[in-house]
């Protein structure tokens, strides 16, 4: 019965937000999409907090997402190893592109970022715990094996997730796990 209630409340939230883009005209995302299929890692490029991400992206592109944030990835690990969501992970992120498919990364994965700039400082062990966890609670989530997890340079032509985080990524993918 709970998780009956709780698919309607997703249905009924959907519905407000098809309203609100249909009617008012709104810039928002709506979380419709499939499971992702995927998780692409990255880091933020400087000192940028949640909140001035998310500050940044209202200004670059505008759209909310249904979580009522603008930033364009579904989770953001600060320096701390806070973790923020910014969007439903089966809503459109705002985090890679790729040239020959425009919108297909952004519909099939999970985007995760890491404050700072991972090409010139290595990331906190808290940002590194959080990661971790964080990853293996999607992998297990949504089925994701460690060979469907990438860094934003393996899609574009980018350093990012800079050159300390993408070692450690590496380190990651090659870890046996029973359940991926």
């Amino acid at each position: 019965m709970e998780e009956l209630l709780k698919k309607l409340q997703l249905q009924l939230l959907i519905l407000y937000l098809q309203l609100q883009v249909l009617l008012l005209k709104r810039k928002l995302t709506i979380p419709n999409l499939p499971k992702p299929c995927y998780i692409v890692v990255h880091h933020e490029g400087g000192k940028l907090d949640f909140k001035g991400v998310n500050e940044y992206h209202k200004q670059k592109w505008g759209f909310r997402s249904s979580l009522g944030f603008y930033i364009g990835y579904q989770y953001f690990i600060e320096f701390s190893g806070k973790i923020y969501q910014g969007r439903a992970d089966n809503e459109r992120g705002a985090h890679t592109v790729e040239a020959s498919r425009p919108y297909y990364w952004n519909d099939n994965s999970i985007g995760i970022c890491l404050q700072g700039n991972t090409e010139e400082t290595i990331p906190t062990n808290g940002q590194l715990k959080s990661l971790e966890d964080l990853l293996n609670k999607k992998m297990i989530e949504y089925q994701i094996p460690r060979t469907s997890i990438f860094g934003h340079r393996n899609i574009s032509a980018t350093l990012c997730p800079g050159k300390h985080l993408y070692s450690w990524l590496l380190l990651f993918k090659s870890k046996k796990n029973k359940d991926t």
